[in-house]
């Protein structure tokens, strides 16, 4: 899978990570590695991505094109702190590859950033806390939403899978979601035959739905945990 590459180093990289992202990093062995969050200090998703340990550096590897986004965020809490910051972006690719790339992504149920994710995803509405969050290693940055949610409160929507009766239906990318005769959602990322988008969680899995005039259901994203 294309991933953008950065790289963190020099002597504080691990104190520095650990202090800032949703995973517990510090005891990471070489070619380790953990799926993580860098969070918003308001609890929502910053950026994702993936975290190895290469010898005394951090590799961290994210969507396409957001590798930027992220050492401009680590960056943001630089101070006094020696590592360095590099990155190396994902290779460019066609249209075709590109829509074969999101096709298999969006079946898999995996979110990615500037579609199904950005600032105003909070890390359980997406399930991103079942394998990037721990709830044991202490403060990091957006820790205290994330928390809270998980000790004593809910959100108000999930990400779903959003399957068209015809296989050959493309949804139309923010299209909205009906449920009977409620506005429940909307669709965020889409390919032949299968999309995704965000659902009122009072929409029980599977539901009728329609969207845009298309007979759909809504199913529950079944995806593989790291």
């Amino acid at each position: 899978m294309r991933r953008d590459r950065v790289r963190v180093a020099g002597p504080d990289t691990w104190t520095f990570l650990q202090s800032l992202l949703s995973q517990d990093v510090a005891n990471l062995a070489d070619g380790d590695f953990l799926p993580t969050l860098l969070l918003t200090p308001q609890g929502k998703v910053d950026v994702v991505g993936f975290i190895t340990r290469v010898g005394d550096d951090a590799v961290i590897d994210t969507d396409p094109g957001w590798g930027e986004r992220l050492v401009a965020a680590l960056s943001r809490f630089k101070i006094r702190t020696k590592v360095e910051l590099s990155v190396e972006p994902a290779p460019e690719i066609d249209a075709d590859a590109f829509a074969a790339e999101e096709a298999a992504r969006i079946a898999a149920g995996v979110p990615r950033m500037g579609a199904d994710l950005d600032d105003s995803v909070i890390p359980q509405e997406a399930f991103l806390e079942l394998d990037a969050v721990s709830f044991t290693k202490g403060c990091f940055i957006g820790q205290e939403l994330v928390c809270r949610i998980d000790s004593r409160g809910h959100v108000n929507r999930f990400l779903r899978h959003i399957v068209p009766e015809d296989s050959g239906v493309t949804l139309p990318v923010g299209a909205k979601i009906v449920v009977g005769e409620k506005v429940v959602g909307s669709v965020t990322s889409s390919a032949p035959g299968i999309a995704m988008g965000f659902v009122r969680r009072e929409v029980e899995p599977p539901a009728s739905a329609a969207v845009d005039g298309v007979v759909a259901r809504v199913a529950a994203v079944l995806r593989p945990q790291a």
